[in-house]
């Protein structure tokens, strides 16, 4: 294990192995602590199933997916402080859309943040990250995510100041992303304003091409127009937004986003469902929102609105002491193989939320055919690169 800030070895951290136990979520499996030349180990019986390692370095704690037997596994550290500034965001998305009864707005938030830091250090405290919410906001969903890991829960929490709230998750050096699902009372029109506590570099509005979008400032938002966007969605998108910039909208109708497109990237198909093997993102309608899952986001935002200039998690390099993607021939990591890392751990936490009853049989196997299918494409494209 090594400390990404000194560049030396991480003595004395605490190092917990988990493991994913039907029922009761992660059970402790054992527990130690590094030596002085940063190293650890446990005797952990075969499993299909992975560990997870759970390493606390100055009250952060960094989570690692590890196989039994497949030999050493590279953890990196940073030490801490709550005084770190070079954070940026570097984009804000928010994808709309209303219940089948239009009687609510339902919004899933993705936050892309940059910890620049050098050397490099974990921003850790009480509001590493702050943000504002609509009035009579109804939180369903809140996690964190850095590049190559699993997506953790973690709470958005009142600061006491109206509107606004806190992420108290540890910006680790690189890209973090938070995703935040939550719904409001809507009667056919809404004035949304989700002001901003960062500089943002993009912000990005999605919605069903349905519900009419007015913004305060019209010279700030454009839509865009993409083959691989369907004509029964809408995106609007904002560059370089400060505090200043008149960020509030108009909504007006209502309007859901499509689960699967058959036609082609034209639009022109019927929606479809089907949980079949292989058969793409369709999931049948009496099942629960994909969007709220966050299927629908990790696999078809991913794929559209990463041609609109969407910065992800997901295709960011990870630190190099860290990365287990097979360098190119330039040196760097592979796009390609980060990608694939990001889609195993989205299956990892799939299983994971199978085990522990969270996702219902169907939607298990509707989300598991659509990941399948997706990795074995990217398999494909990356053997082909090669």
């Amino acid at each position: 294990m090594q400390n990404g800030t000194t560049r030396k070895p991480s003595a004395g951290d605490e190092v917990i192995l988990k493991k994913i136990a039907a029922g009761v979520g992660m059970e402790d499996v054992g527990k130690t602590k590094t030596n002085a030349k940063g190293e650890f180990s446990f005797n952990a019986p075969a499993s299909q199933q992975p560990y997870v390692l759970w390493v606390k370095h100055q009250e952060v704690t960094y989570p690692k997916v590890a196989m039994a037997g497949s030999g050493p596994v590279a953890v990196q550290v940073f030490d801490a402080s709550s005084a770190v500034k070079d954070i940026t965001l570097q984009e804000h998305m928010i994808v709309l859309q209303t219940s089948p009864g239009g009687d609510s707005l339902k919004v899933d938030s993705l936050f892309t943040l940059d910890n620049e830091s050098s050397p490099p250090v974990t921003r850790n405290g009480q509001h590493t990250f702050e943000l504002y919410l609509p009035d009579n906001v109804k939180v369903e969903e809140s996690t964190a995510q850095t590049a190559g890991s699993m997506a953790l829960k973690t709470p958005v929490v009142p600061t006491g100041e109206k509107n606004k709230y806190f992420f108290g998750y540890p910006l680790r050096p690189g890209k973090t992303q938070f995703r935040l699902s939550y719904s409001v009372p809507y009667s056919g029109k809404l004035e949304f304003d989700p002001k901003l506590t960062l500089p943002t570099q993009s912000m990005l509005v999605v919605a069903p091409a349905s519900i009419t979008f007015t913004p305060a400032d019209k010279s700030l938002y454009t839509q865009k127009s993409d083959p691989q966007i369907p004509k029964t969605v809408a995106l609007f998108a904002a560059s370089n937004v400060d505090s200043k910039s008149q960020v509030a909208f108009e909504l007006q109708g209502t309007g859901e986003l499509p689960r699967e497109q058959a036609g082609g990237p034209d639009g022109g198909g019927q929606v479809q469902a089907s949980n079949r093997p292989g058969g793409g993102l369709g999931v049948p309608n009496e099942q629960p929102d994909p969007l709220r899952s966050g299927q629908w986001l990790f696999l078809g935002v991913l794929t559209v609105f990463l041609t609109a200039g969407a910065v992800y998690v997901y295709t960011s390099n990870p630190q190099p002491a860290v990365a287990s993607a097979k360098p190119s021939k330039s040196g760097k990591p592979r796009s390609g193989s980060v990608l694939l890392e990001a889609m195993k751990e989205e299956l990892f936490q799939l299983e994971s939320d199978r085990l522990e009853g969270k996702i219902t049989p169907q939607e298990y196997e509707s989300s598991k055919a659509a990941l399948d299918k997706t990795l074995q494409r990217a398999v494909k494209r990356q053997a082909t690169a090669k």
